[in-house]
């Protein structure tokens, strides 16, 4: 049995309720719920723990489209058109960057809060497991993508949140620094002839790094607030965060779009914006309005 094979005996249980459920879990493994997670750790949780977790997450995004330009495997997709189910991602398929994805997120998580809940431990579990499952569903992955993808993100998760304690307080810095080379090569990537969908990820992934760690800098040097909210705070803080978060991310996509559709270097901007105002301007909204 090849690896196409796997997949069609997977699709073998395919009905209309599968085919939406599978494209909701799938999502799990999305740059949008990593976003969603990193932000509620660092508005309600340790700010520290939020930085190394998008130190690893984005180190691990870097690593994943440098592979998969490399290796340019074709989804199962490509190879037979019969086996797409859903939103078709463009872009190569090993190794599986959702599967990747999640298995940074659910190392960093573990590593940091599985001792305070054994719950999560659970769900950490369930997450590994469902997230490479729904890729192969959907057409989207081979079995050796997602293994490779997950294998990858432990590994990464591990030797970089190692890199991330080794930089004690000055984390910040180490921040500020590693953005400028990162940001000098991605646009030196830009000039290569490559399609907008093999970079793109790239360009948002660097772009909302350094925003965020622009902004976890001046957060920590500068508004120094470290209040957690407790009863209604939590609801005042979630909203406004949402709120400031929400305007950056959907404002200026409608404002870009206007001015250009498809275009990198606006992405990098836009996800900019989205990790500054999730860190340092949220953070100075919060300790203005007292929540």
């Amino acid at each position: 049995m090849n690896e196409l094979d796997i997949i069609r005996f997977i699709q073998g249980i395919r009905n209309p309720f599968l085919d939406t459920l599978m494209e909701l879990l799938t999502e799990l493994g999305d740059q949008l719920v990593f976003i969603a997670i990193a932000l509620v750790i660092y508005w309600f949780f340790n700010k520290r723990v939020a930085f190394k977790l998008v130190f690893v997450f984005i180190s691990s995004a870097i690593i994943n489209e440098l592979l998969k330009g490399i290796i340019a495997r074709n989804r199962p997709y490509v190879e037979d058109p019969s086996l797409g189910v859903g939103t078709l991602t463009h872009g190569y398929s090993f190794p599986s960057g959702h599967a990747q994805n999640t298995g940074v997120i659910t190392t960093v998580l573990y590593q940091n809060y599985s001792k305070k809940s054994n719950w999560l431990k659970w769900v950490l579990l369930a997450a590994l497991i469902i997230v490479p499952f729904t890729r192969m569903y959907l057409g989207q992955h081979y079995l050796t993508d997602v293994l490779a993808g997950l294998a990858l993100g432990i590994v990464i998760a591990l030797g970089v949140s190692k890199i991330v304690d080794m930089m004690d307080d000055k984390e910040h810095l180490f921040g500020l620094l590693i953005t400028i080379p990162l940001v000098v090569i991605v646009f030196i990537v830009s000039t290569f002839r490559q399609s907008y969908d093999e970079l793109k990820n790239l360009f948002v992934a660097v772009g909302g790094l350094t925003g965020f760690f622009v902004g976890y800098a001046v957060d920590k040097l500068y508004i120094k607030y470290n209040d957690l909210p407790k009863g209604i705070k939590i609801l005042y803080r979630a909203l406004i965060g949402a709120l400031i978060v929400g305007v950056f991310y959907l404002g200026l996509s409608f404002l870009f779009d206007m001015i250009a559709v498809d275009n990198l270097y606006l992405d990098f901007v836009r996800y900019l914006f989205v990790g500054f105002g999730g860190s340092a301007i949220s953070m100075f909204a919060f300790k203005k309005l007292k929540v």
